[in-house]
């Protein structure tokens, strides 16, 4: 069996696709069963392979082809695939039993004000519409991606294959007090103690509420400073002006994009992990912040229910005072922030990518049978 993969987000500055793609392909390679992958890269991309990527290519397991977009349509017949697989929204060919295509979420498609695009959101929206009817079935990574496609696209209920995203396994608690002093320097944390958010400006991750909640605790959270990951300025906002709105620049630190390793000491030291998203396809950070033990505040809108379990503590993420009151709760009881952590862990356990690429590889081989 031969499946082709659009790779090509895994390449260059990865987002959430890319590192879905990353992993996705990494954890299908280990599998080692009796499949050939060709890996679909931009032209000029192959020598920018990181070097564990480049190790991954072995005769009959898995082998990297650069193609340009305009070619990629013929790819299928000439590579002679057996099935095609688009993990970033895109189908761009075929294979002899057709093409499945990855929808992680229809943010953009529910809230299409916040579209990047200049003339709007209504001709992705058609063309992703279009692309989930001609694949042969659509994969997505939470219940609820799966009732937005269905209702918005129509999609029924038993073309999509719900197979969630797993956590990494670099994702684990991280004590490192020395490399933890030398991040804190480098940011220039005023305090020992830290609530940690990620995500960015970007309006959907809502820092916004978060800045206010805890400008309304400045009293009761002397000893916590805000520690904000993700890029700062975002065309709808921006996290550094908005603490200074609410006169908490002092104590907030935006340390835009990090390295995973960094990512994984700072969850492992977060007295707590705080992710109020308007909305999420599923909400990957959740469980690196669980993985590596950090107890976890999220919204209790879209997928976030379905992935924290009752491993986190649940919010209105358009409640101030509701998450406020979260944020003291969790902070000064602290056998609740034992059992978070506790069950954080235990939550995070339950997503492997070993078992994300075993439901993947056996809806191929339904596929192909």
């Amino acid at each position: 069996m031969r499946i082709g993969i659009d790779a090509t987000s895994t390449v260059g500055d990865r987002g959430g696709v890319g590192w879905h793609t990353y992993n996705l392909v990494r954890a299908l390679v280990d599998l080692k069963e009796d499949v050939e992958f060709i890996g679909y890269l931009k032209p000029g991309s192959r020598s920018r392979l990181p070097p564990e990527m480049a190790a991954w290519e072995q005769p009959g397991c898995l082998r990297w082809v650069e193609v340009g977009r305009a070619t990629l349509r013929w790819r299928g017949t000439l590579d002679r695939l057996d099935l095609y697989h688009g993990p970033n929204f895109k189908m761009r060919t075929r294979g002899k039993h057709g093409g499945l295509v990855t929808i992680h979420d229809l943010w953009l498609d529910r809230h299409p004000e916040y579209s990047p695009k200049f003339f709007g959101q209504r001709a992705s929206f058609h063309r992703t519409k279009r692309t989930a009817w001609r694949a042969s079935r659509v994969i997505t990574v939470s219940k609820h991606s799966a009732q937005d496609i269905e209702s918005l696209f129509g999609i029924p209920s038993d073309r999509i294959a719900v197979i969630p995203n797993g956590v990494s396994q670099e994702f684990r608690p991280l004590p490192d007090p020395m490399m933890l002093a030398e991040l804190r320097t480098r940011f220039s944390i005023p305090t020992e103690r830290f609530i940690l958010f990620v995500g960015g400006a970007d309006p959907r991750k809502n820092h916004q509420i978060l800045l206010r909640a805890y400008a309304r605790l400045t009293g009761l959270l002397a000893s916590h400073s805000l520690v904000l990951v993700g890029d700062a300025r975002h065309r709808f906002g921006d996290m550094r002006q908005t603490a200074r709105t609410f006169g908490i620049e002092s104590r907030t630190v935006c340390t835009g994009r990090l390295a995973a390793n960094e990512m994984r000491l700072l969850y492992s030291h977060a007295d707590l992990f705080v992710f109020p998203s308007l909305y999420e396809g599923f909400g990957m950070p959740v469980l690196e912040a669980m993985a590596c033990g950090a107890p976890v505040i999220a919204s209790s809108t879209t997928s976030l229910p379905e992935v924290a379990g009752a491993a986190a503590l649940l919010v209105d993420p358009e409640n101030v005072e509701a998450l406020a009151d979260a944020i003291v709760r969790v902070l000064e009881d602290h056998d609740l922030r034992d059992v978070l952590r506790a069950g954080g862990i235990e939550r995070a356990a339950q997503f492997s990518w070993e078992q994300t690429a075993r439901r993947t590889m056996a809806l191929y081989r339904e596929m192909c049978a």
